[in-house]
């Protein structure tokens, strides 16, 4: 991703969001830090359609560089939760 592509796209205002977000529930105590932070960039990441270069070549994927012990099974399922936060807040 080139320096124009990040500052044109708010991935890391989008993700601070969501992490300040995810606080309205449960998920810091169930979850580690670290799995919150790379699930919270991953969804910024995906919501604007960008993609990490080198994911698919690599020989680990960008995630589990910055956390071991995480997987993408965790990380959509903490998605999962913090939308479902959005979905229970707009209920209310």
């Amino acid at each position: 991703m080139n320096r124009h592509t990040w500052e044109r796209t708010p991935v890391a205002v989008t993700a601070w969001a969501l992490l300040r977000d995810s606080y309205h529930g449960n998920l810091c105590l169930r979850h580690k830090p670290q799995h919150i932070a790379v699930a919270v960039l991953y969804f910024a990441l995906h919501c604007y359609g960008l993609e990490v270069p080198g994911e698919a070549v690599g020989k680990r994927l960008w995630w589990e560089v910055l956390s071991d012990g995480i997987s993408r099974d965790i990380i959509h399922g903490i998605i999962t939760e913090i939308v479902d936060i959005y979905e229970m807040d707009a209920k209310l």
